[in-house]
């Protein structure tokens, strides 16, 4: 009997959610519920509604996906996020994504974007905050991850003689807003360089 009890303990602990696990899956789920047009309507950054008050959409916008195969694409960045995340978020890890969320939303607002939906934007910066701490990978391992994400980030740009391919526009059956990858990026890289400069308690 207690063999059999430990059994389930070993399996409930193997099928147990880490706590940082959870908050992706929840962005996967509210991702995927804002494809709908009535909540994507709502959500989206349109410069016009912001200007005249509804000013929460430069910061909902990153939720927001065209299309299913839009949202299928962005869920490959959550699935390596969580490969690299922690068991639970540190303050650090939480101040980090929100600073990408803030930079890159306010960055919107100043771009001469009049219509924004996608979460790579905010992808990429994440994915350069948890993969510069990630304590899964040797630090060799998350330079070279971090050094391809920015070679790939400034080749779109035109910041590099390399080509950057069009058929993530052909499957989402829209234009690459590149430059909202750039914020990300930038801010990612900031936040990181400045967390290892002034290293921060967790």
């Amino acid at each position: 009997m207690i063999k059999l009890r430990l059994k389930f303990l070993e399996i409930a602990r193997y099928l147990t959610v880490r706590p940082s696990l959870r908050g992706l899956l929840w962005l996967a789920l509210a991702t995927l519920l804002c494809t709908q047009p009535l909540v994507a309507d709502w959500l989206q950054y349109d410069a016009a509604q912001t200007r005249a008050g509804q000013i929460w959409r430069p910061f909902t916008a990153w939720l927001v996906q065209l299309n299913l195969r839009h949202w299928l694409l962005n869920q490959w960045g959550l699935v390596v996020m969580a490969l690299l995340v922690p068991p639970r978020w540190s303050v650090s890890d939480r101040l980090g994504l929100l600073t990408v969320w803030v930079v890159a939303s306010l960055m919107l607002v100043w771009s001469d974007y009049g219509l924004y939906v996608g979460l790579s934007g905010l992808l990429y910066g994440w994915l350069v905050v948890v993969a510069a701490r990630s304590p899964y990978y040797s630090s060799r391992v998350r330079l070279i991850f971090i050094a391809a994400l920015t070679v790939k980030v400034l080749a779109e740009n035109g910041w590099l003689p390399l080509p950057s391919s069009s058929w993530v526009g052909d499957f989402i059956d829209a234009d690459i807003a590149y430059r909202s990858h750039l914020w990300g990026l930038l801010a990612g890289l900031t936040f990181s360089a400045l967390r290892w400069l002034v290293p921060a308690r967790s």
